[in-house]
């Protein structure tokens, strides 16, 4: 059975934004990255439902109010509780499907020591605190 779909491949960016822009799109592929390492920064940006980044038309007047408070709250544990909450609902509603998520894996030789790597992964390792031990 399946689905008929006529794919087209738009390469001119500012003619891609601008059909986003005007909710044109009913498909798209579209990709977003943390610049922070805050669930606000994708929470808030992609399904708050007046947000400019919501392509999508999602809104929930719930997942609004949550998202809300989390700006609000300076309570650690209430604001990831308020977050967890909004992304279920999210989830749950379902408003688009990931295609497909980046994973950064990387070697270091035995001798490399002090890497660190944050939620925003691999462009974002503090190399200045990389040190080498020496072999004896």
């Amino acid at each position: 059975m399946g689905i008929a779909a006529e794919v087209h491949y738009l390469t001119n960016w500012p003619a891609f934004s601008k059909m986003l822009d005007e909710g044109k799109l009913p498909v798209f592929l579209y990709a977003w990255y943390a610049d922070v390492p805050d669930p606000d920064n994708f929470l808030t940006k992609l399904f708050r439902s007046r947000s400019s980044r919501n392509f999508f038309g999602y809104s929930n007047p719930v997942v609004d109010d949550l998202l809300a408070s989390a700006r609000r709250t300076r309570d650690a544990q209430r604001l990831v509780e308020l977050y967890r909450k909004a992304e279920q609902l999210i989830l749950d509603d379902a408003p688009l499907i990931p295609v497909f998520h980046h994973t950064y894996e990387r070697l270091f030789q035995p001798y490399v020591r002090s890497i660190e790597v944050n939620g925003l992964g691999d462009p974002y390792i503090p190399f200045r605190k990389i040190w080498l031990e020496r072999t004896r």
